[in-house]
């Protein structure tokens, strides 16, 4: 969008929080990130054609095996999410790699088990696996524990209007472009152990702690399902999840 219709935005809602000075804000210190969710120019900004052009190529990517699933990918919904306002070179507030859409649900039969969303990664057939079928995931409960800032809807994609010019690493969002595999891979990996612990190798062959070979199946899996608890999303991370290399992995968008 225009730079100076971008700048009116923050201007005006910047105007709005001192017009509502009860407004929450965090952190306390140097509050950047402000709880408004309908504020005027949040309004405006999400209404946006550019935004909306975008929503819709975005959504195209999603499609259906049932014709008559009652889904569009033509026709974007809001949803209202919080303002932030990033200091240059701020690195105080960042969000580690995570999954949205709940947690522990993606195991559980009466959480995303009720789409079937995962059978074919269940079915021990990953490689089938569409990670963009719209269907199935109509009949999910991605919430069942209400947890704190949950969402019921389905959501096809979640990101941050970015009003500023910002390039890869100073801020951007980061994608994991290889979304099937890791989604099979996170799912699974509660269910596998190394025969070796990373402890047990040196730094020069941390390679030898992710061969195939150096991983074996739990005989007695436990109740960890390493980076997802009741109520929270899916967090991922290099210790849990050594085998996504989220250092190389995780892309910015442009």
């Amino acid at each position: 969008m225009p730079e100076e219709e971008a700048l009116r935005y923050k201007t005006d809602v910047q105007q709005y929080v001192k017009d509502n000075p009860h407004t929450k804000a965090f952190p306390p210190h140097d509050p950047q990130v402000f709880e408004l969710y309908w504020s005027p120019s949040q309004v405006r900004a999400r209404a946006h054609p550019n935004l909306l052009k975008t929503q819709r190529f975005l959504m195209s990517l999603w499609h259906s095996q049932e014709p008559d699933a009652p889904i569009s990918t033509a026709h974007p919904l809001n949803y209202a999410d919080r303002v932030r306002i990033r200091r240059p070179g701020d690195t105080g507030f960042a969000l580690g790699p995570h999954v949205d859409g709940g947690g522990v649900e993606r195991w559980e039969e009466h959480g995303y088990g009720l789409g079937r969303v995962y059978d074919k990664i269940w079915q021990g057939k990953w490689e089938e696996y569409d990670p963009w079928e719209s269907s199935c995931r109509l009949p999910v409960v991605a919430d069942l524990y209400n947890g704190a800032g949950a969402c019921s809807m389905f959501r096809m994609f979640q990101g941050w209007l970015s009003m500023s010019d910002t390039g890869p690493g100073e801020g951007t969002l980061l994608v994991n472009p290889f979304l099937s595999r890791a989604t099979a891979y996170f799912l699974l990996r509660p269910f596998f152990s190394p025969r070796r612990p990373r402890s047990s190798h040196s730094s020069n062959s941390s390679m030898d702690f992710l061969r195939p070979s150096n991983w074996s199946l739990d005989t007695h899996p436990t109740t960890s399902l390493q980076g997802a608890t009741p109520s929270h999303c899916q967090e991922l991370n290099d210790m849990l999840h050594p085998h996504l290399q989220l250092s190389k992995s995780m892309q910015s968008t442009p």
